[in-house]
């Protein structure tokens, strides 16, 4: 799958990462050599094949896989889709470490599609059904991975290897998560969602560029109409303990990083719901709480944060 890093998101994107108070994580389905092409330059964190694998740009290549992952059946699915290639033309297949993609994006639509159907025809009859996988359907690609690797499920283990490489000071209070996901890792957003009380709806989802605009700082949560509650952590490090260690000796951030496992990477979260966006690029039917039309919408929005954020620095100094 051909990721392309779009030309105006350079300097933007360098700016936030510059900013030491912006942790910038990249989270992708590709391999490790598309995201060291497209992000080496940068200072990020970068998590390759759906956060199965994962590096600081100034470090090394880390695995966060499970430890009893199962993986015997990569050989008999790489046989179905090196058969499909051959008899679709234009189409491609990706072998990588955690999973394999059988491409169609550039065939003929329709001979696509029936050659899609045919092909997870073969793969249930055969090699996967009774394997420990998952097969995920992309708009013009078919994907076979272990069962339970989405970024939702990574997201939490990556978290906890930040915080762990003291690349994160204090408790991250504000998430922006922008993302093309498949329905099968939208699961990343309500991973950050903040825990909805009982009874209330979720709120109709709208354009962030409509909500950037306005000034929600005087709007209380019912006016607003977001959810003001807090966000659900570990039990190891509840909102109460949170709290309770603020008001008897202002540590208690230092204290929870060192009770907390790579495992625990929730727990790092002081997230309130009106510091919360998520946003899906291009996909109407999503769980995201906001829209965003296409790239082009991501590169203004980061250019908007990127000079906010050489604002603040700039002011800082004077």
């Amino acid at each position: 799958m051909e990721l392309k890093l779009h030309p105006d998101l350079k300097e933007p994107l360098r700016k936030l990462c510059n900013d030491p108070k912006t942790t910038v994580v990249v989270l992708s389905g590709s391999d490790r050599n598309v995201l060291d092409e497209n992000f080496g330059e940068y200072r990020m964190w970068l998590a390759a094949e759906h956060g199965m694998f994962l590096r600081q740009t100034e470090g090394n290549w880390m695995t966060t896989m499970p430890e009893n992952l199962n993986m015997d059946w990569v050989d008999s699915v790489k046989h179905v889709f090196e058969y499909f290639t051959e008899r679709t033309p234009r189409s491609h297949f990706e072998l990588r470490e955690t999973s394999l993609v059988w491409n169609y994006k550039y065939t003929d639509i329709e001979f696509g599609r029936l050659q899609s159907k045919d092909l997870l025809q073969h793969l249930w009859t055969g090699p996967i059904s009774n394997a420990s996988v998952d097969v995920v359907q992309g708009s013009r690609s078919v994907e076979v991975r272990a069962v339970g690797v989405t970024k939702g499920a990574a997201i939490d283990r990556i978290l906890g290897e930040i915080v762990h490489n003291n690349d994160v000071k204090a408790p991250i209070d504000y998430v922006l998560c922008i993302g093309h996901f498949l329905p099968k890792d939208e699961d990343i957003y309500s991973f950050f969602e903040p825990e909805l009380p009982l009874g209330q709806a979720a709120t109709t989802r709208t354009k962030i560029a409509n909500h950037l605009n306005r000034n929600t700082s005087n709007h209380s949560a019912g006016k607003s109409g977001h959810w003001a509650v807090s966000y659900k952590v570990s039990q190891q490090a509840s909102t109460l303990d949170k709290k309770a260690g603020s008001n008897e000796n202002g540590n208690w951030w230092s204290m929870m990083r060192d009770r907390m496992t790579v495992h625990e990477g929730s727990s790092v979260l002081d997230l309130k719901a009106d510091n919360y966006f998520s946003c899906a690029v291009g996909r109407k039917c999503s769980t995201s709480r906001y829209l965003l039309g296409s790239s082009a919408d991501v590169v203004s929005l980061l250019k908007e944060l990127a000079y906010c954020s050489s604002y603040r620095a700039a002011s800082s100094y004077k």
